[in-house]
């Protein structure tokens, strides 16, 4: 079982950079030992760092992999280190000594990219040692466009790749008489209400982020942003307001943190929890096997389509390096992503794969208990079904974007806590989230 840093780590390492930064130099692993080759004919060492803890099943089947590759490229040697590279890798890169490559999430690269501290990743991906093209056209469209930023420059290549879910404690379902899972989200309220009142189990465990607020807003018709264009004060947002208030006022709704939701739902305090499909490994660990646990896809909103928000983690590579600890670590990354590599990281590790290129492997080594639900790679099967829908989206990649977050869901806590009226946070949400955006906002 994770120790709430673990799980805190992982999710924060695709949070925002700056104040994670902040204080972190001192702490920050050193690479300087192991980041060179060491004499005539020593293998060229990358030095990795990563966020998934090795008690996890995101951090077995990395290693898994990792050990596969070093056995099988004997002139090169990948060595990981654990820690929240999004933040602590800028330090590093200050200090004039950073990793070959790491694992960040979307946003920090900006920092990043200020700092002219990453290898566009373009030469490595179109060039003679690039990936397939059958790989590259299959990679899910919106996790490809969010891996880039709004001037095309490419410092990411996808690795972990979350989408939303809800998972659900089978035992309570069955006690509370339900059936089938929900197709609506009218229904999804009805059966957590359902097993609030015969179960006495909180029936919904919810959380409010940017998870929660974009898939429910694009399901409602929003189109929120294209080109310059931000459009929050609409119909679509009132309604997803109206909806997300209505859930969380609910007597059967309990608004919970990412860790206290783990906690409540392996207790047995919950019926069902939203969360990503990365989560479901973690939380059948907390689990233990007392109870089974299924999964199903986000219902749709207003226009009979079910959205669901890509987010995650990226691969890479610095500039520091010399050209051939760069070449490895590429090798590396292009490793991770062949279909073989995708199919440990799906089944062992949890994970969805990158591309529909890698699904055939993913089911050839799940096997019969590929389609279980509830079942070991339940979460896995449904995630690539939303990837397969075409209904993904991702956030707005710039540097705004956190300061956007905050306050979009700002003023939606604002309208469910009853503080504003509906057509009051949908004024504040779109003229502050502008400021923001074009530069103007009070710092």
């Amino acid at each position: 079982m994770k120790t709430p840093w673990t799980r805190v780590l992982h999710v924060t390492a695709a949070g925002s950079l700056m104040a994670a930064a902040v204080g972190c130099g001192a702490s920050t692993p050193s690479t300087t030992a192991s980041h060179h080759s060491h004499g005539s004919g020593a293998p060229t060492v990358v030095t990795f760092w990563e966020s998934h803890a090795a008690v996890n099943q995101q951090g077995k089947a990395l290693q898994r992999i990792v050990n596969s590759f070093n056995s099988t490229h004997p002139t090169i040697r990948v060595e990981v280190t654990v820690t929240p590279a999004s933040a602590k890798a800028l330090a590093a890169v200050q200090a004039g000594d950073p990793p070959a490559m790491a694992m960040i999430g979307h946003l920090p690269q900006y920092g990043y990219e200020t700092a002219g501290a990453l290898v566009n990743l373009h030469g490595f991906i179109y060039g003679p040692n690039g990936f397939p093209s059958s790989q590259l056209k299959g990679i899910w469209p919106a996790v490809w466009a969010a891996e880039q930023t709004p001037s095309h420059q490419q410092y990411l290549f996808p690795v972990d790749v979350k989408v939303a879910e809800f998972f659900y404690n089978a035992n309570l379902w069955k006690k509370a008489g339900l059936t089938a899972t929900p197709t609506t989200w009218t229904q999804l309220e009805h059966d957590a209400a359902v097993i609030h009142a015969k179960t006495g189990a909180i029936g919904l465990g919810a959380r409010l982020d940017h998870n929660d607020w974009l898939p429910l807003f694009y399901s409602n018709g929003g189109t929120y942003y294209q080109g310059s264009h931000l459009a929050l004060n609409t119909p679509a947002m009132a309604a997803t307001i109206q909806q997300v208030s209505a859930r969380d006022n609910a007597p059967y709704t309990k608004v919970l943190s990412y860790n206290t939701s783990f906690e409540d739902f392996a207790a047995g305090k919950l019926g069902i929890l939203e969360n990503t499909a990365d989560g479901y490994e973690m939380v059948r660990e907390d689990v233990g096997g007392k109870f089974p646990v299924g999964v199903f896809a986000p219902p749709p909103g207003t226009t009979g389509k079910s959205f669901v928000l890509y987010q995650g983690l990226s691969f890479v590579i610095f500039k520091a390096d010399t050209s051939a600890q760069q070449q490895a670590a590429w090798s590396f990354i292009k490793y991770f992503d062949s279909p073989p590599e995708q199919a440990v990281w799906s089944v062992v590790g949890g994970e969805p794969p990158i591309s529909q290129a890698d699904v055939a492997a993913v089911q050839q080594m799940a096997g019969s208990q590929y389609t279980a639900n509830p079942g070991p790679y339940a979460g896995t099967r449904v995630a690539i079904q939303e990837l397969q829908s075409g209904n993904v989206i991702h956030k707005i990649l710039g540097p705004a974007q956190t300061e956007v977050d905050t306050v979009i869901q700002d003023q939606i806590q604002s309208a469910i806590a009853g503080k504003e009226s509906v057509s009051t946070a949908l004024a504040n949400m779109e003229s502050q989230s502008l400021a923001y955006l074009s530069g103007n906002a009070a710092q």
